[in-house]
């Protein structure tokens, strides 16, 4: 087998990972908070060496056919590095829902969960049947004091995340805020996880909104084309290499 299809075959796997990001940011194109992501590859150098008598020792003449040059070779790879998270906000659209919150800039509201303490931006938010203040998925969303109890009684929330039934404070919502250098990790359930947050000073909430997901619909489609149509050049070459092995076989070693 020609050895050249496998930089090839490297290439056609990272188009198809590639793709499957793109399909996951399109999959949540409508899901709130979301944060679309990019893959990141980097470049495979396979290292060769001459094989070098010690001992003062001649080299043969089939250890001098078999050995390979020194200096860089002719190959390159492909691999799959890491998942880049792009933290732009989203657009913000108006629900109307009182229980519906929106994070100005930068920061994360603080979940409960059974793996532990996770960060969302999705803020659309309800009460369970302990009016606990939880996520869609169940998940109780943290206060400056612990999970948020709200007692029977009108509701409001300020834009600073102050908790008020009937005009006396109740609790405020935890919005945790990250460096730029040093983001949260996408976790599972499509929550983040970090350690090293702290807690925003002065918070802007905005109540009845929820912020969208980031992900621009039409450039992903438009990646996506990109990205099949890069895949199909893969396997044209796959296939180009395929049929000269053939010819090589058939035709060239043939025997008159």
């Amino acid at each position: 087998m020609n050895r050249g299809i496998y930089p090839i075959l490297s290439g056609a796997l990272a188009h198809e990972r590639r793709m499957q990001v793109f399909a996951n940011n399109m999959a949540n194109v409508n899901t709130a908070g979301f944060k679309q992501d990019e893959q990141a590859f980097k470049a495979i150098f396979p290292r060769y060496h001459a094989v070098v008598p010690t001992g003062g020792q001649t080299m043969g003449l089939a250890q001098q056919i078999m050995a390979r040059p020194f200096g860089p070779t002719e190959r390159a790879f492909v691999a799959p590095h890491r998942i880049k998270t792009t933290f732009e906000p989203g657009r913000i659209r108006l629900t109307g829902n009182p229980l519906d919150v929106a994070i100005q800039g930068q920061g994360f509201f603080e979940v409960q969960t059974p793996q532990g303490l996770r960060y969302t931006r999705n803020g659309m938010l309800s009460l369970d049947n302990q009016r606990r203040l939880v996520t869609g998925l169940g998940y109780p969303i943290m206060g400056a004091k612990g999970e948020i109890k709200i007692p029977p009684g009108k509701l409001e929330i300020t834009t600073q995340g102050a908790i008020k039934v009937d005009d006396k404070p109740v609790a405020t919502i935890k919005v945790m805020e990250f460096a730029d250098d040093d983001m949260p990790q996408k976790s599972s359930d499509g929550l983040f996880f970090s350690e090293k947050g702290t807690v925003a000073k002065n918070p802007q909430i905005q109540v009845g909104h929820i912020e969208e997901s980031n992900v621009n619909s039409i450039g992903e489609m438009v990646k996506m084309i990109q990205g099949m149509r890069n895949y199909e050049s893969t396997q044209k070459l796959i296939q180009t290499l395929d049929r000269m092995a053939e010819v090589a076989i058939q035709d060239v070693g043939r025997v008159l």
